[in-house]
């Protein structure tokens, strides 16, 4: 019908496509039926009214009056507004929002495929993004694909990107969905992750959830139960040391989800090699609080920058490889270690200390002994006539060994030159004890604070062994055994036949000043409680010892000078590391911290260490010059601006890049300085691997959704709400004003016209 252009105009069809079924005919202001039932009762009552006592014939009558009322009934009927209706229903349909994590802690393998063996939980992700499940519900259900790590973004679900991002934000990604969702009928949200956030899910997006009746729909990856994971948390090692020194290297150790089950090899490898140059083994009992230090050593023949590399070694204990390694740089100096070792009277501990001096080759030593007469040849490779007098003279040693010697052998002058010696150039002092004048002649002189302990020790009232501190083992001391695994020999131990000491003195605990550190105790043979006998303390820029016996000289007994030697030089190249760091430079340059974070700002110092050079060198800044570097090759460079204060020149520097960085001060004021630093990235993801399923659970029930393990993944499609809309949008043409109404109002009119005057009524 609507296909006829004559039907079209005759009823005024213009909105009406042409060729459209299903019409209907409604009207603008229907009339209920008993409301039409009056109508038709009033028309004809009105009509018969009107022909009743006309004179006529009763059939002509009655024909006009049922005409009267039909035009009557029509004129109603318009004026109800009639209209042609085609009804068209809309269906909207519902949507949901899948958020893919997309973290650095999905490269986690800690989930078992059906061959047993472990896979990350990316790997399962990207598995369930192939299953047939989104297809089916892709079919009645609109979906919105975001990925997710601190922020989220689109993402296609066919090549999902890397999960590499270095923190989670779970709020973040909701947010972003309920924003896609706004306006639309939401079934839920569908959340593929393991459930590490860095904070709490914000209450008010909780609140949002629920008053929009969204749901959420978890799907937990990885393990449910805790997992050991071993990693390397920090590693410090000294910036610079001198060549053939033993150095020491302490890693912490964090082992998340428990203990190791296992003992855990920790190696020392040269980056440029590859070569191991120590190797460890740490027991389980040996971690507390899920932490640990392992110890290494690495010795180096030749000058430059040694890059090292410590690598845990982990097994079945780790969960993450990524944090298994660190690095360390040192930069290694080719000059003797410079040694002025003054000695009160010939005792036995001096007799073979002297020999050691001049045989170890990487020492430059001058021996002074003042209890010899004038014509007795003093001894070391680099013999004095007198004592050192001037700063120059004081500034040539590294290293000041003090036995038993008067406090009143020396000048005023002399002993502050050996005070600033220690505070401002980094020198180290080694004292040791002795009968007569050490440590209780130096009381009440500028060397009193250079002690580290108060009063005078008494002497042990019977012989003693000595016992290594965990101290000396993070300071690279006490250790006298052939092998990394053999701290202290047994010989040497209370077990042994060779470790006992006759004389000693008893340094009272409560004696020791509060930057004291306990290197060495010395416990009575009979057994009791053990006194501090090794005692080391930081003064300034340098490190002071403190040796309350001068009896190793008995170690030697039966078994030769291994022990003894192996004592003194660890200690010797121990107290000469503050020294090797300024090596006589006027200026030192140092980074803190000495591990920078991306993003983080770090300090650049350079340090006067000699006034006088600092007054030459002015008041103007000084020009940082930073490089990213791989020790080789140049990939980056930055400039900052050093500004001078009270006794150094300090900048900040905010590194954006990871990666092995040289610091370089090329000032004609300071000479060249130059460091290497390792800019780290903060990794919240790795550090702390475990899944935080429960995290997941409790979203889903106060949200009333629902928690899915990987392998129920099909239930989605049936057990997500339906909550699409239907609507009718239907279009009309009004009928009372169509060419069709006026004809048919007409025609009546014309008929009920004849027929008045066929009766010939006016």
């Amino acid at each position: 019908m609507t296909t006829s252009t004559t039907i079209r105009w005759l009823f005024g069809l213009d909105a009406i496509p042409v060729g459209a079924d299903g019409l209907e005919l409604s009207w603008q202001h229907p009339l209920a039926m008993w409301g039409w039932l009056l109508v038709v009762i009033g028309a004809c009552a009105v009509a018969l009214w009107s022909y009743r006592w006309l004179i006529g014939s009763r059939s002509m009558r009655i024909s006009l009056a049922v005409t009267r009322a039909l035009v009557l009934i029509l004129l109603v009927a318009l004026a109800s507004g009639p209209l042609l209706r085609l009804p068209i229903i809309e269906t909207q349909s519902d949507w949901i929002a899948v958020l893919i994590d997309r973290s650095r802690s999905m490269s986690v393998e800690d989930t078992t495929n059906s061959n047993g063996t472990f896979v990350s939980r990316d790997s399962v992700a990207r598995a369930l993004l192939t299953d047939t499940v989104w297809s089916e519900i892709a079919t009645e259900k609109e979906i919105v694909w975001l990925g997710f790590h601190t922020s989220a973004f689109e993402l296609n679900p066919q090549q999902p990107p890397a999960a590499d991002g270095w923190s989670t934000d779970l709020t973040v990604p909701i947010e972003s969905a309920l924003r896609r969702l706004a306006g639309r009928p939401a079934s839920g949200i569908i959340i593929l992750s393991d459930g590490r956030t860095n904070r709490p899910i914000d209450q008010v997006v909780l609140r949002t959830l629920q008053s929009r009746a969204v749901p959420i729909f978890v799907v937990p990856l990885g393990s449910s139960e805790a997992m050991t994971d071993l990693g390397i948390a920090q590693a410090d090692a000294p910036a610079r040391a001198f060549i053939r020194d033993q150095v020491p290297i302490v890693a912490t150790l964090q082992c998340a989800g428990g203990p190791p089950r296992e003992a855990v090899q920790v190696e020392l490898i040269d980056a440029q090699s590859g070569e191991v140059l120590n190797t460890i083994e740490v027991a389980p009992e040996e971690f507390v609080d899920q932490r640990c230090e392992a110890i290494l050593t690495g010795v180096r023949s030749e000058a430059g920058f040694a890059h090292w590399l410590i690598r845990v070694r982990a097994g079945a204990n780790d969960l993450v490889r990524t944090n298994d390694q660190q690095a360390v740089d040192v930069e290694f100096i080719d000059r003797p270690l410079r040694i002025l070792y003054i000695e009160g009277y010939p005792r036995w501990e001096y007799r073979y200390l002297k020999n050691l001096l001049v045989r170890e080759s990487s020492f430059e030593s001058s021996v002074m002994l003042l209890s010899a007469d004038r014509d007795f040849a003093q001894e070391g490779n680099a013999p004095l006539e007198r004592l050192p007098q001037s700063d120059d003279e004081f500034a040539a040693y590294d290293l000041f060994m003090l036995g038993d010697v008067p406090a009143g052998s020396l000048s005023e002058t002399q002993i502050e030159q050996i005070r600033r010696a220690v505070s401002e150039r980094g020198a180290g002092l080694m004292w040791i004890g002795g009968e007569r004048s050490t440590p209780n002649s130096w009381r009440a002189t500028q060397l009193e604070d250079l002690l580290p302990m108060r009063g005078v020790p008494e002497r042990f009232d019977e012989p003693i062994v000595l016992e290594p501190t965990d101290g000396a083992l993070r300071a690279g001391v006490m250790r006298l055994g052939a092998t990394a695994k053999e701290r202290w020999p047994i010989a040497l131990s209370a077990a042994g036949e060779r470790g006992r000491l006759e004389w000693a003195q008893r340094v009272d605990p409560r004696s020791l000043k509060p930057a004291a550190e306990v290197l060495a105790r010395g416990r009575p043979l009979s057994g009791g409680e053990a006194f501090p006998v090794a005692i080391s303390m930081r003064y300034g820029a340098g490190l002071v010892l403190y040796v309350a016996t001068d009896e190793t000289w008995r170690w030697r007994h039966g078994i030769g000078e291994t022990y003894q030697e192996r004592f003194w030089i660890q200690f010797i190249r121990y107290l000469s590391r503050g020294a090797v760091q300024s090596d006589g430079n006027a200026f030192r340059l140092v980074i803190e911290p000495k591990r920078p974070e991306v993003g983080m700002p770090a300090m650049i110092r350079v340090e006067i260490q000699d006034s006088k050079a600092g007054d030459i060198a002015g008041d103007e800044t000084l020009d940082a010059e930073l490089e990213l570097t791989d020790v080789t090759t140049t990939t980056g460079s930055q400039t900052t601006q050093l500004s001078r204060e009270a006794d150094a020149w300090v900048g900040l520097w905010s590194p954006e890049t990871p990666g092995t960085w040289r610091v370089r001060i090329d000032s004609s004021r300071t000479g060249p300085l130059e460091r290497l630093v390792e800019v780290v990235r903060t990794d919240s993801e790795l550090a702390h691997p475990e899944s935080d399923h429960p995290q997941l659970t409790d979203l889903a029930t106060r949200t009333g959704g629902a928690v899915l393990r990987p392998n129920e993944i099909s239930r989605l499609a049936e057990i997500l709400p339906k909550r699409s809309l239907s609507r009718e949008q239907s279009i009309v043409d009004p009928l009372w004003n169509s060419p069709a109404a006026l004809l048919l109002v007409l025609s009546f009119l014309f008929v009920e016209w004849i027929g008045r005057r066929w009766l010939r009524l006016a």
